[in-house]
């Protein structure tokens, strides 16, 4: 018997199991560090794509600040469904991170929404490749998620055979000379020490292949 993928077991129930867990907190999110961010950087998107979106309320709250026109992909089918209840104005799907259902450059900024961590490492890379297809040139990446200095894994406490994997992310996109980390925001830690194993924090980053290979530099030595 083949062993199901931690994606296929995301979109068969699992999804729809944390979304009812987590169900009070995003009718009710409170301040969010990811709209801080965006605040803060003074930036002004027009087309966003959240990835983990949930029910869509972060996304939603972006497009309400910045005039955006908002997407959202999610494996929980009840999310979606309520999301498409609640705010009918986004464009919400059920779907997974490795094949976004959207045009090459749509978007210029994407955001995983915390759900990296939940992801397959099978998958990273066409998580990534997705990510950097569907980002406009000159677009920004935002990954709010847990930022561990090396990579390594947790059981997922809700799910026997589920893992959680815990990494710097952006270190996928960063290998690229196309991408720039612009900002790191952090999220709050008790008495301002981070608790190991729970370092949270959102990252931006540009998307540039115009300016990743510049000249050669040693043609005038």
């Amino acid at each position: 018997m083949t062993e199901r993928s931690q994606k296929d077991v995301f979109l068969s129930g699992e999804g729809d199991a944390w979304y009812g867990r987590n169900l009070q907190h995003l009718r009710a999110p409170g301040p969010d560090i990811v709209l801080t961010t965006l605040e803060t950087m003074g930036v002004a998107p027009k087309s966003v794509l959240e990835i983990g979106c949930a029910n869509g309320y972060r996304v939603a709250s972006i497009c309400e600040r910045f005039g955006a026109t908002g997407y959202g992909v999610e494996p929980s089918a009840n999310a979606i469904a309520d999301g498409r209840t609640r705010f009918p104005s986004l464009s919400l799907e059920v779907g997974t991170a490795d094949a976004l259902p959207f045009p090459d450059g749509q978007f210029d900024l994407v955001v995983f929404g915390f759900c990296f961590y939940l992801v397959d490492p099978r998958l990273h890379l066409r998580c990534v490749a997705e990510a950097d297809r569907v980002l406009a040139e000159g677009g920004l990446l935002l990954i709010y998620d847990f930022i561990e200095p090396v990579p390594y894994y947790n059981e997922y406490v809700h799910r026997p055979g589920i893992r959680s994997y815990k990494m710097e992310f952006s270190r996928f996109f960063l290998a690229s000379p196309a991408y720039r980390l612009l900002r790191r925001s952090m999220a709050p830690s008790v008495n301002g020490v981070p608790k190991p194993d729970q370092t949270i924090g959102v990252d931006v980053l540009r998307k540039s292949h115009a300016t990743a290979f510049p000249p050669n530099p040693y043609l005038s030595a």
